[in-house]
């Protein structure tokens, strides 16, 4: 039995040295022996190479504003493994979290003894759904990685949802954008509505393909439904039979597309019954924040933080930042992870400034100094690094600490308060 936070840490780091597993086959027996409580948990499953959280996060919004009680799943869980679990915005408290391990832990060493042992995510998601089970009246699941394979690819949902495709963990889901859609497109299930995000030609025929065999209705964006652009941020969403002029706090043209998703969904979840308003869903967007999202954490100088942690979000975020007056020098901090293309995302922020800092972080996935060329500033200590930029910066000066997720809520963390 796990009785402290210290021993549940241990507990988790020992499973992490297990690394990723393919199949599912450890996942469902582990749900065979809890119950499956999946089954009976109405739930929205989200998949794609970015955008997932933002559009989980406009949907779980509306559907609080509009009194329904919903559990979030998300990856990665910052700053603590509890974060990957929430009701209303209330992650899973330690007493919780460890009530509900204790209750599987012989299970997990039955399967141990038999060399079977699951992987971190395995226990998280089972944990997750035992959390959820009876106490929620919609669950909002993010897919941790791919969608096939993926440890959430056993729920049962009303609507799935799949938002962009990109080159990204190609390790695990293979190094074309053919084999990387398949693996997105495995959340799609038999007779279940499918809602496609802005996807290039060819991931979008491999996705509509996987619907098509699956009986599976779907809604295309920018085909089925669309938008206006108004002002800044604000747009209205169009249907064949509905439009609703929305205005969104949250900055980027990739967020009026995750909107639009949401808003899809929504109105997939009122056809199924769910009592959901206008106002509620214009409320619900504009009230969405996403910390590490083009998060301002200091106005003078201004300093952002962005998870822009492949070519795909570097891209938007850099797109985003070009409409930013700033009177004086930007400058920026980056790291992420070693398996990521570090050179074209280095690339694509020198676009903006040639002010650019490398550096690590606490992390055995972080890239190191090998990975950088001679002619890029390094520093191999991360809150040296940050703190050197801003004790050289002035207040009309633009910081921007972005790539891994990881790395800027570590970055954020230790700074905050100096700010």
């Amino acid at each position: 039995m796990l009785r402290s936070e210290a021993e549940l840490n241990k507990f988790m780091e020992d499973r992490r040295q297990l690394g990723i597993k393919p199949g599912l086959e450890r996942l469902d027996y582990l749900l065979q022996r809890v119950g499956h409580p999946q089954k009976s948990i109405p739930t929205i499953h989200i998949a794609g190479t970015n955008g997932k959280g933002s559009t989980l996060a406009y949907l779980k919004e509306i559907l609080i504003e509009s009194d329904y009680r919903v559990g979030t799943f998300q990856s990665p869980g910052l700053p603590t493994v509890f974060n990957h679990m929430a009701i209303n915005n209330h992650s899973i408290t330690l007493e919780e979290f460890l009530a509900i391990l204790n209750e599987v832990l012989p299970i997990i060493e039955e399967m141990d003894d038999l060399g079977f042992s699951p992987s971190e995510y395995e226990i998280l998601m089972v944990i997750t759904l035992v959390y959820f089970k009876d106490s929620i009246d919609v669950a909002i699941i993010e897919a941790a990685m791919g969608g096939r394979e993926d440890v959430t690819n056993r729920v049962d949902p009303l609507v799935t949802i799949i938002t962009t495709i990109g080159m990204d963990h190609f390790k695990f889901l293979g190094n074309s954008l053919e084999q990387i859609a398949s693996h997105k497109a495995g959340i799609i299930k038999e007779q279940v509505p499918v809602i496609i995000g802005d996807l290039d030609a060819i991931s979008i025929k491999v996705v509509k393909d996987e619907a098509n065999r699956r009986n599976a209705p779907i809604f295309c964006y920018n085909t089925d439904f669309w938008s206006t652009i108004h002002a800044s941020q604000t747009f209205t969403w169009h249907s064949q039979d509905q439009a609703y002029q929305v205005k969104l706090s949250m900055l980027g043209d990739h967020q009026i597309h995750n909107a639009m998703l949401a808003i899809q969904a929504i109105e997939l979840l009122k056809k199924k019954g769910f009592q959901i308003t206008e106002k509620a869903i214009k409320t619900g967007l504009w009230s969405t924040k996403v910390p590490n999202r083009i998060e301002m954490i200091s106005k003078h100088p201004k300093v952002i933080i962005d998870g822009a942690h492949n070519v795909q979000s570097v891209t938007k975020l850099i797109d985003t930042l070009k409409n930013e007056k700033v009177a004086g020098e930007i400058k920026v901090l980056f790291s992420a992870f070693r398996d990521k293309e570090i050179s074209e995302m280095l690339g694509i922020i020198s676009k903006l400034t040639d002010q650019i800092t490398v550096t690590t972080f606490p992390h055995q996935r972080a890239l190191t100094s090998e990975l950088i060329n001679d002619h890029i500033n390094y520093k191999k200590n991360p809150l040296q690094a940050i703190n050197e930029i801003l004790s050289n910066c002035e207040s009309k000066d633009m910081v921007i600490i972005t790539g891994s997720l990881h790395f800027v809520d570590y970055i954020k963390a230790n700074i905050s308060g100096s700010l």
